[in-house]
């Protein structure tokens, strides 16, 4: 997962004399960047995340420095390092109070540590994190398309400690803005965001594009964790012109079923879609897992055409509503003045229709054809979406 500053910081101590004398409530805040800042006016390039080093060389005391860290805070950085030396004696008590109330971890190094070497060292390491998180997620996106990739990326992920005996939970999240899948750009503009939500409760995780979809591999989570996540995952990604849709698997048993795992994800995903938006979990759908299961969508077309085919075609020939009639009756459970009230017209309006759709249809409305009217109206909405997939 992306590095923490604690992370970072290991062993910086005893390679640079780096101690940390604030803020420690900050150190598992994710790094994205290492800079190097002497003017008291926050650059314009810092987008946040980053850890900041200081000399004070353009400055005469130290009365400067807390105006500097409460600028370096409200652009969220997530670190301020002082070198201690002959442009600042010591680090102000106002400045260290007010680091430790806010979280912002305040380090000193010694003169004689030289930022060069260890801003080198440390964007190393960033870049490196980098690497073995896009490996991990391409071994991942390896394993969903085929399993038995599995073999091939064992060790790999083995040395990452995703252990096959560990359970698993996949979640599939989708941003949609305006009709078009936003995902990426709204993954990318909130990564350090995203890092900092999946990190929360320390369960080791890794987060990926796959198909269009932002998907993050949950190991050894409780449900009332992957609830918390899902929440705070939806808050994060939601805009007020997004719509945010996520999906969770079963928990699964061990690592070879990660790919059903993503499958189940997906699923529940297209049913939120389908649905309010929000959080969906696999074991919620019902029914529904049998349509998602048949992956040959054309089993899916006959079965609507079977059901509803002549309906639709009475409806483009004469012009007419009566699907629509239908599935409103269906929805609200052949509740003729509840489907009169929401389409607006009067009940009798509905019994006419109703009594025009059983002749057309050439059949009562018994139990099980209303079970599977309903179940077609419910897969003419998947197939849709299946439809619309290449847009997202």
């Amino acid at each position: 997962m992306a590095i923490s500053l604690s992370q970072l910081c290991v062993n910086a101590e005893k390679s640079y004399a780096m101690k940390l004398i604030a803020g420690s409530g900050g150190l598992e805040n994710t790094v994205r960047w290492v800079h190097i800042v002497e003017d008291s006016e926050v650059p314009d390039f810092l987008h946040g995340n980053e850890l900041i080093f200081t000399t004070g060389i353009t400055h005469s005391g130290t009365d400067w420095l807390k105006g500097f860290a409460e600028s370096l805070k409200a652009k969220g950085v997530v670190g301020l390092v002082v070198n201690i030396g002959p442009y600042i004696e010591s680090v102000p008590s106002p400045v260290i109070v007010y680091c430790e109330q806010n979280d912002l971890p305040l380090f000193t190094i010694p003169w004689s540590t030289r930022i060069v070497d260890i801003s080198y060292d440390f964007c190393r390491r960033i870049i490196g994190n980098e690497k073995h998180e896009s490996t991990v997620g391409e071994a991942f996106r390896a394993i969903i398309k085929d399993p038995d990739a599995l073999k091939n990326y064992a060790e790999l992920l083995s040395r990452a400690e995703f252990g096959q005996k560990s359970s698993y939970t996949v979640i599939s999240a989708c941003v949609i803005s305006n009709g078009a899948n936003v995902t990426k750009q709204a993954a990318q503009t909130m990564d350090m965001s995203i890092w900092r939500t999946i990190r929360s409760s320390g369960q080791r995780s890794t987060l990926f594009m796959h198909d269009g979809s932002l998907v993050a591999v949950r190991q050894n989570s409780s449900d009332a964790d992957i609830s918390r996540l899902c929440a705070e995952l939806e808050a994060v990604l939601k805009e007020p012109a997004n719509e945010v849709y996520i999906g969770v698997s079963h928990k699964l048993d061990d690592l070879p079923s990660v790919s059903e795992g993503y499958e189940q994800a997906s699923a529940a995903q297209f049913m939120s879609m389908l649905g309010n938006g929000g959080c969906t979990r696999y074991g919620d759908i019902g029914v529904m897992k049998l349509v998602f299961g048949i992956k040959n969508t054309n089993i899916l077309r006959e079965f609507v055409r079977e059901n509803l085919g002549t309906l639709r075609r009475f409806d483009v020939e004469r012009n007419a509503d009566y699907c629509d009639t239908l599935k409103l009756y269906l929805t609200y459970n052949g509740s003729v003045s509840e489907a009169a009230e929401k389409a607006g017209v009067h009940r009798n309006t509905i019994n006419l229709k109703m009594r025009a759709i059983k002749e057309i249809l050439g059949k009562e409305l018994d139990d099980n054809t209303k079970s599977s009217l309903i179940l077609a109206f419910r897969i003419e909405e998947v197939l849709e979406l299946y439809d619309k997939r290449s847009d997202f």
